[in-house]
């Protein structure tokens, strides 16, 4: 398969030597660019299966380019091409995830196995990504789910399986992720919450009861035309009623 590839240096003869070596090559040279900043925005239009980067140019160098690449997954893998084989480079170009480091000047028959190594490491790459991505997703829903899970329970004064199977029945009920139900719970304690801090307020605020501030509170409900919890979150961005 035809690879995309786009090729940014600041030397215009360079860039040409290095288009025409890949076209030759067969890979397929999408767009051309002379700087760091060239190389995201055309790899931000393009997404290319590679960018080959020169390492020191104007304005926006080639690594710094290459971090801004890779942390927003704008291409296949990405390839430092320079003539300085600097070792403080070369490490923060493998902690950033730079997938290849070609030294010039390069030689045409190296060209094409390294690029194709290069490709294969930014694969596994963008795999082991999305593997670290999703555990941490479901690290989040799980954690959601425990929360609501002991929500639950303290609220009806039930085991925590008990609302576990609760959550279940309610969500193959609504034909919705048991997360769904989760989120709907954590928000409901949430509103809840305050209602209760809003309470608080009006009650060392004014210095009233707790039944006279639910009054309170509920007039003010009433007043803006909103629920007593929405009320409640409104009163406490304002710091209470003037």
């Amino acid at each position: 398969m035809q690879r995309t590839i786009i090729v940014v240096d600041d030397e215009p003869i360079i860039r040409l030597d290095l288009c025409q070596m890949l076209e030759s090559l067969d890979f397929n040279v999408v767009a051309e660019g002379e700087d760091g900043f060239d190389a995201v925005e055309l790899c931000r239009q393009k997404h290319p299966d590679m960018v080959l980067l020169d390492l020191e140019m104007p304005l926006f160098d080639g690594l710094t380019a290459a971090e801004t690449i890779i942390e927003e997954e704008l291409a296949g893998c990405v390839v430092i091409c320079t003539a300085f084989a600097d070792e403080e480079f070369i490490a923060r170009a493998g902690r950033a995830g730079v997938s290849g480091y070609l030294v010039k000047p390069i030689e045409p028959r190296m060209l094409k196995p390294a690029l194709e190594v290069a490709w294969a490491q930014g694969q596994r790459l963008l795999k082991t990504r999305a593997e670290v991505e999703d555990a941490r997703r479901r690290l989040e829903e799980n954690k959601t789910i425990e929360q609501a899970k002991g929500k639950l329970a303290k609220e009806k004064n039930i085991s925590e399986s008990d609302a576990y199977r609760e959550m279940q029945k309610t969500a193959m009920q609504k034909r919705v992720p048991i997360l769904t139900i989760a989120r709907a719970i954590l928000e409901r304690e949430m509103r809840r919450d305050a209602a209760v801090r809003a309470k608080e307020l009006l009650m060392k605020q004014k210095k009233i009861t707790e039944l006279e501030a639910y009054r309170l509170l509920s007039q003010e409900a009433n007043r803006r035309k909103v629920s007593v919890n929405e009320a409640a979150r409104q009163l406490l961005e304002q710091g209470g009623m003037t």
